[in-house]
Parts: C-alpha cells; structure tokens; sequence
C-alpha cells in the first residue's frame, strides 16, 4: 500500500500525475505566496539515509520585519508547508541508496533563488535549483 505525506495509509496505490492538484501549489504559487505573506526568506532542514528514509524538520519563516516564525511541519497541514519542503523530496526521493544526508532547502523571496545545501557522507554539497 501507498503512504500518504501525513503518515496514513492510501485507501489505493498512487499513479504518476503530470499536473497539479487543484490546491497544490507550483514553484510560482510559492513565491507569490510567501511575498503576500511578507517572508524574505523560508528555510526547510531536512535528514535522511537508506534504510531509514527522510525527514523535514521545522520551516523557519524569516519575515520581512525582522522576526521570524517557526513551523513545525508535522503541525502545519498547509499546502504552503509540503511545496516549501518538496524540492527535499524531489531531490532525495525516498533516500533509498543514500548515503547519510542532512542540510536545509532555502527560499530567498528577493531574487527568488532556491538553494539545496548540506552534508553528504562528510562531504559539503551546495546546488541552485
């Protein structure tokens, strides 16, 4: 059976999707809404290897008047939350195969860049997608 992002089992298997779902939201829906919702920046920690696959840690929002807000993703059911930490999973897929990965997916709203970087088997990696 197929695993849904909270956890739950799917009532069937899942098939491949060329579009989005209604409420999901693509690359430019994200950065659109993180500027309606003034945040300069989103950094989304995450970890993972195989055998013991992956996971997100807490999304910091950093605002545009200098405070920051903190979102655990297993709280926030938000589609804003899954499309901040979809490129991990686009990535890193499962971690199957991985060797131990940790870093943190950033979003810089000002010149919209998204950056993957951490740790792989020791080793710094630092991509812009």
């Amino acid at each position: 059976m197929c695993a849904r992002r909270s956890g739950r089992l799917a009532s069937r298997p899942h098939t491949a999707r060329l579009r989005l779902s209604r409420h999901e939201l693509g690359r430019d829906e994200v950065w659109v809404e993180l500027a309606r919702r003034r945040v300069t920046s989103a950094s989304v920690p995450f970890s993972g290897r195989a055998g013991a696959g992956g996971e997100s840690g807490t999304i910091v929002l950093s605002l545009l008047d200098g405070g920051s807000v903190e979102i655990w993703s297993s709280e926030w059911r938000e589609e804003l939350g899954h499309a901040l930490d979809a490129p991990v999973w686009d990535r890193f897929g499962a971690f199957a195969g991985q060797p131990r990965i940790s870093g943190a997916v950033t979003w810089t709203t000002a010149d919209r860049t998204l950056i993957v970087a951490g740790r792989r088997s020791g080793e710094r990696f630092k991509e812009r997608l």
